[in-house]
């Protein structure tokens, strides 16, 4: 079946984009107001795009009235933030932070989520996170009003010491040990990143079965 996307309604290509552009990276994003209340939300609508710079992409989404949602606000006003990569550990808690919560409410506090402080930015690191990233925007697009694609540069990064490992004088990262989690398809559906394969990368010319 052809959809054509113009003929479709904001709900309707939502509803397709995330039903089959799986699965999806969670950036567990922290922010930090005006008053120095902490934010933090999960958004699916992620992943790296550069390492000249090292580039992430946010997608982030209007909340109902079609305004800005208190991550695109808060990034807008100072354009730092943090990402954390969601280890399976933490899933209950990341989940109870995408609630529909009141602006200026914390949800780490209301999540009970331990912090630790960043190192060139101000939005505090989430301390049991396999893996985060200091970030500053680098661009903004807005694609439409409320819809909002936050370009942001990773200018600190940081991963937890049992996930490293030298072989052969190279850095070697235990990705499968991380325990990852990502969106899938459907309402409240994820995804465990432990179940993969490996496929060896063809050289040219490539080989030949007869």
């Amino acid at each position: 079946m052809l959809f054509d996307m113009e003929s479709l309604s904001p709900a309707e290509r939502y509803k397709l984009l995330v039903n089959t552009v799986t699965p999806r990276p969670i950036a567990w994003t922290v922010t930090l107001d005006e008053n120095g209340t902490a934010n933090c939300a999960p958004h699916s609508f992620f992943n790296v795009l550069s390492n000249a710079p090292p580039l992430v992409a946010l997608g982030l989404m209007p909340n109902p009235s079609g305004g800005d949602k208190d991550t695109a606000r808060i990034i807008r006003a100072t354009g730092e933030f943090t990402i954390a990569l969601v280890g399976e550990a933490d899933a209950e808690a990341m989940n109870l932070t995408a609630i529909n919560a009141p602006a200026g409410t914390s949800e780490l506090d209301l999540a009970e989520i331990a912090t630790c402080p960043s190192g060139k930015v101000a939005p505090p690191l989430i301390a049991s996170a396999p893996v985060s990233m200091e970030c500053r925007t680098w661009q903004l697009i807005e694609p439409a009003p409320g819809n909002l694609i936050v370009l942001g540069e990773v200018v600190a990064m940081h991963i937890k010491d049992a996930f490293l490992g030298r072989e052969g004088g190279k850095l070697r990262i235990d990705n499968p040990a991380m325990r990852l989690i990502g969106r899938t398809h459907g309402t409240g559906s994820y995804v465990r990143n432990g179940d993969s394969f490996h496929m060896k990368r063809k050289a040219w010319p490539p080989e030949t079965t007869s």
